[in-house]
């Protein structure tokens, strides 16, 4: 079957003429990788801007072990691309990272942009995409001192500033609902249309810095559907507050039990009470709160958008059913197996973009998930997971 054959990707030699769509792309999403690597392109009227960032997790390595082949594609059928950058330099001050931006051709219709990381000793590869179209909303960029958020989300009582022009903020205080499980006939799109809290401009170079949490859409023209999100947060994407830990055990507890843990309100002895009552038992319920909350520190590390990663689909499946064995994406969709030994089965998530999240995926619910929803739930409540 042809989503097993490039496995090899992950441990073999550097690859030449891989179609993306034939790439497991499951290492997107480990926390054991060697490295995380984000872009975030920005459209603007002189062109493509690609911000990126590739932070080496293992100490011992530094950014010259590494070099990023830039080349733009026509789909991802494509074998070879064209290569327009080759990048080893920005370095950090340590060593340990790699920053910069690059300047795709721009056209006047979608391409594939494609950044193909090397470990040159090991002679490994890892690609990474993201399809450029020309109505691609995002216009500007977050700054934070002189480094650009390539993440979704800020955080209160520390300073911003905005590329560009005057920008205007709207502010939205909606308290966005998890995902509904697997089986559930709702569906998780985004809203056209937020009901805006308040509304606000910043000066060009003018420093700004968030007092209150939600959801902020900045745009230069408020009559355009261009511009950017980013959430603002406190403890994010690791909750440390017990009041913040309340909300994504929804997944794995009954409505009584959610109930008394939201009563909880930040009382620690009134929530492990309870956390008890689901494993019973001390080190079991130890084992199920650092378990759990490393998948929702994940999900929200991998999936932030217009809301918390935790609620989002892809999140809730992440946090629910663990990192996928093999992720395959097309421009419309991304599949997910699984095929370990305790539960053997498959998710698809819709693309479903909107100006709050370019990059929203819906999930294909279908009924034929729930006993093995409750399968999985059962084994998290065990602290099996």
């Amino acid at each position: 079957m042809k989503r097993f054959l490039l496995l090899f990707l992950l441990v073999g030699p550097v690859a030449h003429g891989q179609a993306l769509r034939d790439i497991n792309f499951s290492y997107h999403y480990s926390p054991l990788e060697l490295f995380t690597f984000d872009m975030k392109p920005v459209r603007q009227p002189s062109g493509w801007q690609v911000y990126y960032t590739l932070q080496i997790r293992d100490t011992s390595a530094t950014a010259a072990d590494y070099s990023i082949q830039w080349e733009t594609r026509t789909s991802l059928s494509e074998k070879e691309g064209k290569v327009f950058q080759y990048d080893s330099a920005g370095s950090d001050s340590k060593g340990h990272a790699l920053t910069g931006v690059v300047a795709p051709p721009s056209l006047a219709v979608p391409q594939v942009l494609v950044a193909k990381v090397v470990h040159k000793a090991l002679k490994r590869a890892w690609y990474f995409f993201r399809v450029l179209d020309p109505k691609y909303p995002v216009n500007g960029l977050l700054y934070a001192g002189n480094t650009p958020v390539l993440q979704s989300y800020a955080y209160v009582a520390r300073p911003y500033t905005f590329t560009g022009a005057t920008q205007t903020l709207s502010f939205y205080r909606d308290d966005f609902p998890a995902s509904a499980p697997a089986f559930s006939e709702t569906l998780g799109r985004v809203k056209s249309r937020l009901q805006i809290d308040s509304i606000f401009s910043v000066p060009a170079g003018q420093t700004i810095t968030f007092t209150q949490r939600g959801l902020y859409l900045v745009q230069q023209d408020t009559s355009s559907a261009e511009g950017y999100t980013f959430r603002v947060a406190e403890d994010y994407p690791r909750y440390a507050k017990i009041q913040n830990l309340a909300d994504p055990l929804i997944y794995v507890c009954t409505q009584a039990e959610f109930d008394r843990i939201k009563q909880a309100k930040g009382d620690k002895k009134a929530f492990d009470k309870v956390i008890l009552g689901i494993t019973g038992d001390a080190e079991r319920a130890k084992g199920f709160m650092r378990s759990y909350f490393r998948k929702v520190e994940l999900a929200n590390q991998y999936f932030s958008s217009y809301k918390e990663g935790w609620k989002t689909d892809r999140g809730m499946i992440y946090i629910v059913f663990g990192q996928p064995d093999e992720v395959f994406k097309f421009s419309d969709r991304e599949v997910w197996y699984y095929s370990n030994s305790m539960f053997k089965t498959s998710f698809s998530f819709s693309k479903s973009p909107t100006l709050f999240d370019p990059e929203n995926y819906v999930l294909i619910r279908e009924k034929k998930y729930r006993n093995t929803w409750y399968e999985v739930i059962d084994l998290w409540r065990n602290a099996r997971m």
